[in-house]
């Protein structure tokens, strides 16, 4: 008899080899442990070795992973028969079969594993995708000698990128660089540079100011000249110079608000003189900011002194509150065009010296590697590769970006379909802990877990099937008091 306490039996179950699994998993709750035990139950029940890929988010959790798997085979080859039968009777609830041929076979899965020829696949995604692109260089349009870009040296990549840029800067042949250095301070352009970099697909090719003013609801030939204009409406020259003089015979307040403005009309600088008249026009903050002032601005006492124009002043501020988001929209496009011309200017300077030096940094990998599997020579690929995977393995989910699930999904689209999906059994097992979550500078997203998750789900039911779900919520590390604030 097996008797397993409801924490093991939910390990147990997770690495239940023959269903395709998606696991929550709390920090300490014996994550690394369902990964392995799966890839052993998946060796034991005979799947090639070759046929399993594990994918992990770093190379210090794949070689770990490696280490305990191949220690655990190491000792299943020199145990005695009823040691041998107890370690493998904590693999599964069930009564153990243990036949004379079943135990000769985990004995033998120790060579069998080293023997495979390029070794278990448990590896970095990033590992994967240089083996994939190395093995069709040709269909990928790379180098077949390509070199992987390290993050030191990526770094000082990323360094000489940025001088360069600045001195185009300054011959004057670019200025992309100065646009976006004076909208944000000197020493935050390595981070928004380190951004860019992960954030690569927010800033294709070929996008026009146009396509970005209608995305900020910008109407063609809208500035903030015109924007001035519609403001300013009928008011007849000289009409803010006249409500200065006023002002600033006024109260404390209204002496304040006519030196903001006549500071605005001496700069001369149109966003300003706009964004000045709404300060003045338009409710700052609380629940009711962006609203008109008319009626409330200047003081009573001014509003008397102006006498008749304070009626061109109470619809100028109506106008001011509508033309608001205006004004913010205009704004953000400026923003936009700068930072998606910084942007193309730095990706596609870094893309010519990359293919220069026959480089490719991490993300490369990954794009690549995605673009091959949508390309027209995706059938061939997968073709090549689908004789060579039955059983994959997530690790980490929730750090997994949008473009690595793009791959991963590729990978086991012939899973749910069609012959692929052979009555052998094909898996996909995926764990993570949305808490955990720490790569979102990197392009991960969190959300893509949950999503994954039902689309997985969907493709089993139209099999016929269902995707288990489980969660590991026993902490072998953490006390209870820890992990309920943590678990919120």
């Amino acid at each position: 008899m097996n008797r397993l306490d409801d924490a093991s039996r939910a390990q147990v179950r997770a690495a239940d080899p023959a269903r395709s699994s998606w696991v929550m998993a709390n920090a300490g709750s014996g994550k690394t442990r369902v990964l392995t035990d799966r890839v052993a139950r998946l060796l034991l029940a005979g799947t090639p070795p070759e046929r399993i890929l594990c994918l992990t988010y770093t190379r210090t959790a794949a070689a770990e992973m490696q280490a305990r798997l191949f220690e655990r085979l190491g000792r299943w080859a020199l145990m005695a028969d009823d040691a041998l039968c107890t370690e493998l009777q904590r693999l599964q609830e069930d009564p153990l079969e243990a036949t004379p041929e079943f135990l000769a076979r985990a004995r033998r899965l120790f060579a069998q594993a080293l023997e495979t020829p390029g070794g278990l696949k448990i590896q970095t995604i990033h590992a994967f995708c240089d083996a994939i692109l190395r093995r069709f260089p040709l269909e990928a349009g790379v180098s077949p000698d390509f070199r992987v870009i390290d993050e030191r040296s990526l770094a000082a990549l990323l360094a000489d990128l940025r001088e360069a840029m600045a001195r185009r800067a300054e011959a004057g042949t670019d200025p992309a660089f100065d646009l976006m250095a004076m909208r944000m301070p000197d020493t935050t352009l390595d981070g928004l540079i380190r951004a860019i970099q992960s954030g690569r697909d927010l800033f294709p090719p070929g996008v026009t100011e146009a396509a970005l003013a209608k995305l900020f609801g910008v109407a063609p030939g809208e500035s903030l000249e015109s924007l001035l204009a519609r403001l300013l409406g009928n008011v007849g020259p000289g009409f803010l110079e006249r409500l200065v003089e006023v002002l600033l015979g006024g109260s404390t307040n209204d002496v304040k608000a006519g030196e903001r403005l006549q500071a605005a009309l001496q700069l001369g600088e149109t966003g300003a003189l706009l964004q000045t008249l709404e300060g003045l026009l338009l409710t700052g903050s609380g629940p009711n900011a962006g609203t008109s002032r008319a009626g409330k601005f200047p003081t009573k006492a001014t509003r008397e002194v102006l006498g008749e124009d304070v009626e061109l002043l109470d619809a100028m501020a109506d106008r001011a509150e509508a033309l608001r988001p205006k004004r913010l929209g205009l704004l953000g496009l400026q923003d936009a065009v700068a930072l998606h011309g910084f942007a193309r200017g730095f990706l596609d300077l870094q893309a010519r010296l990359k293919a220069d030096r026959g480089a490719l940094d991490f993300d490369d990998l990954i794009a690549g590697v995605e673009a091959l599997l949508r390309s027209g020579a995706a059938g061939w690929v997968l073709y090549r590769l689908d004789g060579g995977i039955d059983h994959i393995l997530v690790d980490e989910a929730q750090d997994t970006s949008p473009a690595q699930w793009r791959i991963i999904e590729a990978l086991s689209e012939e899973f749910f379909s069609g012959e692929g999906a052979r009555p052998a059994g094909r898996t996909l097992f995926a764990v993570g802990d949305l808490k955990q979550s720490i790569y979102s500078f990197q392009g991960a997203d969190p959300a893509v877990f949950a999503e994954m998750k039902q689309r997985v789900a969907r493709r089993l039911e139209g099999l016929g099937s269902e995707l288990h779900e489980a969660a590991l919520e026993h902490s072998f590390r953490s006390a209870p008091a820890v992990l309920r604030v943590v678990d919120g």
